[in-house]
């Protein structure tokens, strides 16, 4: 009979287990602490007895470049813990060289030789670890902010210990240029500026770049179809998932390519617009493999624009979660226009009507013989609002998308005078692309959100979603987050950059349940940054986030 594992032993495997999967971090720490160690001694005098000893047997200005690239070395060390740390490939071989070589210069500097057997020895346990480090490697991979930050501090301590150690050595012009091995203030200095050059090079590196933003652009046509697919029979999705067929975001499939969610890459963070769209059952997997390439490419996943279906998953991810604003949603089944609250609507529904409007909802494919229409009345509307097409979490006018999903259309004698394309999802539907004519009669979308809503109800859906308010629901109080009480105060404060208080008081006048949405990131993320990032995605940057890009 086969012999049954113990719970002694099955403790023991896990424990071993945990401290393997622990090998990288450990590792990182001891390469950054042996570069901190080189660096130290790279800064401080050697032993003048250990000097004159090799003096006779080597070079003297091998000396002074085994000092110089020993200084090198143990800035690199450090600079690799931090991919030691991400189980890079790359960084446990690079580090493995870096420390042999290190032990080599270590002697040729100063016949330092302790510090030479340490290096060796943790090259040695390192050695046989190389299956911990599992993770492809990236080229000049960006630092962190926490890893910047320990780097900068390193070094800058480094520095400072030589200025020390080399305080009573008067300066002049030419301890540049002395490559003796009595004058070692020298190879400080050379070393020092080196050094110096290089932590900014990394810095302005790291604070600059885009992880991955090169790699993961806009979805290509086969994406885009894959995803059509998804949407056309999803079990479950958001009206929001249409927006990937902007193809504007890149997209990720789960293994069965049943699913998917958008997002784009800006800076570290990596948004995800909206949820998975396709099978319940795979988001969960879906959410954690976004999150795991995400982090593969030292960049933090965000989710904008979430209900509270997903934030279980979420909060089991670990993730930190805000409210961002509320969606009006009407429950359509239980809408009416009878009633006190409802007499601008009866109103509005009445006079476009008596002076000749009409509504109707085109089926997907009707946009070509009346895309000219469509345009000019976008054209006008964008004059009027002095404003620019958005992007990312908002439809633009794009006869190939507005193509793809039914488009509500309201005419005066004839002519179009405002269009919203639907987007679909089970038992739900959203408005999207609003715009209407200057010219068009007053209360023209009142008649056009009302008749949309009784179209939904006509289709069998549960739900019409009017949009969100962005900023709506935060609370000002005491004992509320931070962000929480910023983003009430700007919504109650600023109306002048946007209107936030006016766009939800529009809304209301449909009775919707409002429902809240929230961002998540990992707790190290500042939420009002990841916040900022989907404003300029959205807005294309900052000058049309500031209302300058025309």
């Amino acid at each position: 009979m086969p012999s049954r594992t113990t719970p002694a032993q099955r403790l023991v495997r896990r424990l071993l287990g945990l401290a393997y999967e622990l090998t990288p971090q450990v590792f990182a720490v001891a390469a950054f602490v042996a570069g901190a160690v080189m660096l130290a001694s790279a800064m401080t005098p050697e032993f003048d007895a250990r000097l004159r000893q090799l003096t006779g047997v080597v070079s003297p200005i091998l000396i002074d470049l085994s000092h110089f690239v020993a200084s090198i070395a143990g800035f690199l060390l450090m600079l690799l813990s931090a991919g030691l740390w991400r189980r890079r490939r790359g960084a446990y071989w690079a580090a493995l060289l870096t420390l042999i070589i290190g032990a080599v210069l270590t002697v040729l500097k100063g016949l330092d030789w302790q510090e030479a057997f340490d290096l060796l020895i943790v090259a040695a346990l390192l050695a046989p670890c190389r299956s911990a480090f599992n993770r492809r490697s990236r080229l000049s991979e960006p630092l962190r902010p926490g890893w910047l930050l320990l780097l900068i501090a390193g070094v800058g301590a480094m520095l400072w210990l030589g200025f020390f150690a080399y305080r009573d050595v008067t300066y002049n012009d030419e301890l540049w240029w002395r490559f003796l091995t009595d004058k070692q203030a020298s190879g400080f200095l050379r070393a020092g500026l080196m050094l110096a050059i290089l932590t900014m090079v990394v810095a302005g590196r790291s604070l600059l770049s885009s992880p991955g933003s090169h790699d993961h652009g806009p979805a290509s046509p086969e994406d885009l179809t894959r995803a059509r697919a998804v949407l056309d029979t999803a079990a479950e999705a958001t009206p929001e998932a249409w927006l990937a067929m902007l193809g504007d975001k890149a997209l990720l499939f789960s293994p069965s390519g049943n699913s998917f969610l958008t997002y784009r890459v800006r800076g570290r963070r990596w948004i995800v617009m909206g949820e998975p769209a396709g099978l319940k059952e795979e988001r969960r997997e879906l959410l954690w493999a976004f999150a795991g390439m995400a982090d593969s490419y030292g960049g933090a996943a965000v989710f904008y624009s979430v209900s509270e279906a997903v934030l279980g998953d979420l909060a089991t991810m670990g993730l930190a979660v805000r409210k961002v604003g509320e969606t009006a949603v009407i429950e359509v089944a239980d809408f009416s226009m009878e009633g006190k609250s409802k007499q601008n609507l009866r109103t509005a529904v009445n006079r476009a009507e008596r002076e000749g409007g009409s509504f109707e909802v085109l089926p997907p494919g009707s946009v070509g013989p009346i895309v000219d229409e469509l345009r000019a009345v976008s054209d006008a509307w964008l004059k009027m609002h002095e404003g620019t097409e958005k992007a990312f979490s908002l439809g633009r006018f794009d006869p190939a998308y507005l193509d793809l999903t039914p488009l509500a259309v309201v005419r005066s004698e004839g002519r179009i005078v405002a269009f919203a394309n639907l987007l679909t999802a089970p038992d739900e539907a959203a408005v999207d692309l609003m715009r209407y004519a200057p010219d068009a009669p007053h209360g023209v979308m009142d008649y056009l959100f009302t008749r949309c809503t009784q179209w939904a109800k006509d289709q069998g859906m549960a739900r019409f979603d009017l949009g969100m308010a962005p900023l709506s629901g935060l609370e000002d109080r005491r004992m509320a987050p931070v962000f929480a009480r910023v983003g009430a105060l700007v919504y109650d404060e600023g109306g002048a950059l946007y209107g936030f208080q006016g766009l939800r008081s529009y809304k209301a006048k449909f009775a919707p349940d409002w429902r809240s949405r929230f961002i998540a990131a990992p707790a190290s993320t500042p939420l009002p940054l990841a916040l900022l990032d989907v404003a300029l995605l959205t807005s294309g940057g900052w000058l049309g986030m500031l209302g300058l890009k025309k």
